[in-house]
């Protein structure tokens, strides 16, 4: 439906606006924060084409993670060591500020600790002979003691190999919950919401930018900040950023669970999760690399059925279980697994690409967009 102006609208609502960030997910919303607190009096817009965060903000399994040992050894394929220990300090270090600056309670944060369970001995042989060099990276990265240390896996009742990895410092939260404490946050700042503009094309002058929505609906700033991830590809054609859909299921409640937390498998390609009596999983992209590389929202059979039958053999062995919601979102990833923050022009900085880390990266990227911006 065309929007047509009235003054009051073109005079007042929307008058340009000193900031615009576009992607009103957890790191948009977060961008805009920190805006607001160093220039207080700017006018700043949060504008999203739903009217709630979309993406893969509100949409992904809760984890606050930043790498098992297999990811990690998975990641030196694509970066550099340096590049890799670096990107997995930024997000223990985003963890920990999500915490303190949030709280625990109103995320429902529990730093339970998560586990890299095997179902390959080989795989399991080679995270092992690993560890001790992986530990050394981090601890001289992160300055606290070894991340990773064997465990027995045998009391979960999963089946799988005896022996898994255990890190410490990772933790569950409460997507939604930390979604609402954001946006909370974001519009009692003032920060106005322009939620439902689905943007189409961007302009740029001399001045700024006009950001144009398919309703006919235009939004002048004069520093324009793109925190949409794979939903900016089409306004970066010249990045590497490749849309990547992650798909979800949980079951109904269980009579009992055999374990509590989160867990890992098949170089973090695979995860899963107790929330409340149920358990959460996720996964099965890299079986279907193809397929889920689209913009689609919505599931797939064979995903679908990948996950139950994991949940079935490998997860819950032995126990009944019924499915009770099954669910995607959209996720941004390239040929390298590292996020794209950077200055393009006078009015416009991007961060984006988040390859799957955003509830991590996000205060620690939202302060480089701040330097930027600086």
């Amino acid at each position: 439906m065309t929007h047509y102006l009235s003054w009051w609208e073109r005079s007042v609502l929307l008058r340009p606006f000193d900031f615009a960030v576009l992607g009103a997910g957890l790191l948009g919303k977060q961008i805009a924060i920190r805006i607001q607190a160093q220039y207080p009096s700017a006018r700043i817009a949060l504008v999203d084409r739903s009217p709630v965060s979309y993406g893969a903000s509100t949409r992904n399994a809760g984890f606050a993670c930043f790498g098992s040992i297999s990811e990690i050894l998975d990641d030196f394929h694509r970066s550099s060591e340096r590049d890799v220990i670096a990107l997995a300090e930024k997000r223990y270090r985003g963890i920990s500020e999500l915490v303190a600056t949030f709280g625990a309670g109103a995320i429902d944060y529990k730093q339970c600790g998560g586990h890299e369970i095997f179902t390959d001995r080989g795989d399991l042989e080679l995270a092992k002979d690993k560890l001790s060099y992986i530990n050394k990276l981090l601890s001289a990265q992160l300055g606290v003691g070894p991340v990773f240390s064997l465990r027995s896996s045998a009391s979960a009742g999963m089946r799988c190999e005896e022996e898994c990895i255990f890190n410490p410092y990772e933790g569950m939260l409460n997507s939604g919950l930390l979604n609402e404490v954001i946006s909370d946050i974001a519009h009692r700042a003032g920060i106005v919401p322009l939620y439902g503009l689905d943007i189409q094309s961007l302009h740029s002058s001399q001045d700024g930018y006009t950001l144009l929505a398919s309703n006919g609906m235009e939004v002048l700033c004069s520093q324009l900040i793109l925190a949409n991830n794979a939903f900016a590809a089409p306004f970066l054609p010249d990045e590497d950023i490749q849309p990547a859909r992650g798909q979800v299921l949980i079951t109904k409640p269980l009579e009992k669970l055999p374990f509590k937390g989160i867990f890992f498998s098949d170089k973090g390609y695979n995860y899963f999760r107790t929330v409340d009596k149920r358990v959460l999983i996720g996964g099965g992209r890299h079986l279907f690399r193809e397929q889920e590389r689209t913009y689609a929202f919505g599931g797939s059979e064979n995903v679908r059925e990948f996950l139950e039958n994991y949940l079935r053999e490998v997860v819950l062995p032995g126990l009944d279980f019924e499915t009770d919601m099954h669910w995607s979102g959209i996720m941004a990833m390239g040929a390298e697994k590292m996020p794209i923050v950077r200055r393009v022009n006078d009015h416009l900085v991007i961060c984006v690409r988040m390859s799957g880390m955003g509830v991590a990266l996000g205060p620690v990227l939202s302060r480089e967009v701040m330097e930027l911006l600086s």
